[in-house]
């Protein structure tokens, strides 16, 4: 039987992982594309579940609210227009705190049609709701492969430990997904891996905090005579990452929000100096 595989995305869920992330990096909101999400999880269709609050907002201006929902409504428009895309609307409930409603229960009831009716053999979720495991558990007691695409600082860890495989989505992806015209205004280091081996002027050494995988930071000048800054990082099994940019700041910002802080215990200037201070 051929494999048929449907793509389910809380659409509030991924716009807030990828509006906080750009933020805190960029300090600007991406430009969300959601067209490579499809190929990505290989899937035949994606069906996007989200809703707009067009109720005004307290003291909110009928003009102020247009320009408000605006950009969701070009945003959902653009995905409903992509090909194999279907958008599923909910509503927003409306009391002392404004919430979706009907959104996860939608989710739940297509997840579970298209298991049951054998529509589907594998269903990617992107959630992070604990309320999603209990259909995660029948599609996969049904026969249906589960994957699950979560956020590490937003999943409960129930709901990809359900599923046969949990995929954890970090900062690179997340910026994968904008627009090209974002990526070419705000750039990130490129990455090469395996990554060879260390080249140039050591200047850092340290680990990474998350991991304990050893990281080092070398100066090379490359034959255009612009100077690089390459950090890498030791993983598992004898692998190496090879960070590299002209901007020694943005390779370990980037380093920090895809892998973890890195914790310098040895640096090279600082030991040069030490080493004159006691000849002296």
């Amino acid at each position: 039987m051929a494999d048929r595989t449907y793509l389910f995305i809380d659409g509030e869920y991924l716009r807030r992982r990828h509006h906080e992330a750009m933020v805190d990096f960029f300090q600007v909101d991406g430009d969300l594309d959601i067209f490579p999400l499809r190929r990505e999880a290989g899937a035949r269709r994606v069906y996007f579940y989200d809703c707009i609050d067009e109720a005004p907002l307290p003291g909110e201006t009928g003009e102020v609210q247009k320009t408000r929902i605006a950009p969701l409504q070009r945003f959902l428009s653009y995905v409903q227009s992509l090909s194999g895309f279907h958008v599923k609307p909910g509503t927003v409930r409306r009391g002392r705190k404004r919430e979706q409603k009907e959104v996860d229960v939608s989710m739940a009831v297509d997840m579970l049609t298209h298991g049951f009716n054998g529509t589907m053999t594998k269903a990617v979720l992107l959630a992070g709701d604990l309320d999603f495991r209990p259909v995660v558990e029948a599609l996969v007691r049904q026969g249906v492969f589960v994957e699950v695409w979560y956020h590490r600082n937003s999943i409960a860890e129930e709901l990809h430990g359900a599923a046969d495989f949990g995929r954890e989505i970090r900062f690179r992806q997340l910026y994968e997904w904008n627009t090209t015209a974002f990526k070419e205004t705000h750039r990130v280091p490129m990455v090469q891996t395996p990554g060879g081996g260390p080249a140039g002027k050591l200047l850092r050494a340290g680990k990474i905090r998350d991991w304990g995988w050893s990281a080092q930071l070398y100066w090379l000048e490359t034959a255009q005579q612009v100077p690089q800054f390459s950090l890498w990082i030791d993983v598992p099994v004898g692998r190496t990452i090879r960070v590299y940019d002209r901007d020694e700041n943005l390779v370990e910002r980037y380093v920090a929000v895809q892998y973890g802080p890195i914790d310098w215990e040895f640096v090279v200037e600082e030991a040069r100096i030490a080493g004159q201070v006691q000849d002296g």
